[in-house]
């Protein structure tokens, strides 16, 4: 019954005095992305994100939490939030002291000045501010929730400020859902890790601290992650009233669970003093799963544009590599054509000679998880013969393109619907058939 998330999070002291707080509440569909409905307002009464949706070419809205039906009432689950003050914080988790769970905004305003609505879709910046009351401790709590009109993540910033009379110590904030749904999985993969050169890497250790979590199906992902080096990650059971993921020490969770569940993102944050505040960002990224690395990817380079990484791995950083995505490759003299082939492939040691009506199997495959990324020569991005297939040792190949020099590999192109045939000796395109 369950779902998928994309998020990341990096501590920073923000405060932000020239906001206008004089706009309204909007409707957040940039049309990749969208919160709730698509018609009403996305941001809760708790300043939170109302359900999250992503757009897929092949089922059109997907929803990413669960949608629960009781008493008649139909409750479409929103991204939580916790607040936890006070206690004994000498562990970085813990749930010591005062827990609140979705508190509501008092005198809630908005700063809608830099959000766009262009042909019905909506994106950029809005913020939300409003006071919550967490045992005797009051605060003030700012949500700049930013979404680009092409993006398939929103990135947001939660600032928090105490406006109280006393110290606020021990402070931590939970975010994420009590009941996971992505697309039409109840039960999606849950894995811990980390972002690494712009890529997500699983724990080796359940001990290991998690900055990330990505959620998976057949058919789609999510992605949650935080640079905070105070931040983890948490995976459990589903409840219908509150998140139980926050109440189990992350140390202790499995590095992946395929499980009906809830999950969430942990940040201890700082001590703050009367007047003093401290900030976190997180970004919450969804797309289907033969695009969820370049969103992964997206999400890095947001995190931290500045950053001197080697995304793809050819020895060149990435302020300096005109193909930050894609090793470059020395018969181009430059960035290449990428391509997805299949690694369900047959061989021949004649060529031109296959009869397309008996090439049903390779016609009719389409699960992402039978193709790879390869390379192409060539003038424009879909190869025709002549052109020269080049395999990259980053991603896996067909073995026998690898190792094997005589005679014809065929392999489907995904995204052409068509069959190649490859000479061995030196990756030649040496014939296309087209599918029916």
């Amino acid at each position: 019954m369950k779902k998928y998330l994309l998020f990341i999070i990096s501590l920073s002291c923000f405060l932000n005095a020239f906001s206008q707080f004089t706009g309204t509440n909007q409707v957040i569909n940039n049309g990749n992305m969208r919160f709730g409905d698509g018609t009403e307002v996305s941001i809760t009464v708790s300043g939170t994100l109302k359900q999250p949706f992503y757009l897929s070419d092949a089922n059109g809205w997907r929803q990413l939490t669960y949608t629960d039906i009781r008493g008649g009432q139909q409750r479409k689950y929103p991204l939580d939030c916790t607040f936890g003050i006070g206690g004994d914080g000498t562990n970085e988790w813990n749930i010591n002291g005062v827990v609140k769970s979705n508190p509501l905004f008092a005198s809630a305003t908005f700063d809608s000045s830099s959000f766009n609505i262009s042909g019905g879709f909506g994106s950029g910046n809005i913020k939300v501010k409003g006071e919550v009351t967490i045992g005797t401790s009051q605060l003030e709590v700012i949500n700049d929730y930013s979404i680009g009109s092409g993006d398939n993540f929103i990135k947001v910033t939660t600032t928090i400020k105490n406006i109280g009379s006393a110290a606020v110590t021990n402070l931590r904030y939970w975010v994420g859902t009590r009941d996971d749904f992505v697309g039409g999985t109840d039960e999606p993969i849950k894995e811990r890790g980390n972002l690494v050169n712009g890529s997500f890497q699983k724990l080796t250790l359940i001990t290991q601290q998690s900055s990330a979590l990505r959620i998976l199906t057949l058919d789609e992902g999510i992605l949650f992650f935080t640079k905070s080096t105070s931040a983890n990650t948490s995976v459990a059971d589903y409840d219908f009233d509150y998140n139980v993921s926050e109440t189990v020490t992350p140390s202790t969770v499995q590095i992946s669970t395929e499980n009906d569940g809830s999950y969430s993102l942990y940040v201890r944050m700082q001590d703050i003093a009367v007047g003093e505040s401290d900030s976190f960002t997180w970004y919450y990224a969804a797309a289907p799963l033969d695009e969820l690395n370049d969103v992964v990817k997206d999400v890095a380079i947001s995190s931290c544009p500045t950053c001197i990484v080697d995304t793809d791995g050819d020895g060149l950083l990435d302020p300096n590599d005109s193909c930050p995505y894609a090793a470059g490759v020395s018969d181009l003299n430059g960035c290449p054509w990428s391509i997805y082939v299949g690694n369900n492939y047959k061989t021949t040691t004649v060529s031109n000679s296959i009869e397309i009506a008996n090439e049903t199997f390779l016609c009719s495959s389409t699960d992402p998880n039978y193709y790879n990324i390869a390379y192409h020569t060539g003038a424009s991005a879909e190869p025709i013969v002549g052109d020269n297939l080049i395999y990259n040792n980053n991603y896996p190949t067909p073995h026998g393109l690898l190792f094997e020099n005589e005679g014809f590999a065929i392999m489907k192109l995904r995204d052409y619907n068509k069959i190649i045939e490859v000479k061995k000796s030196d990756g030649e395109i040496v014939a296309i058939y087209n599918c029916n």
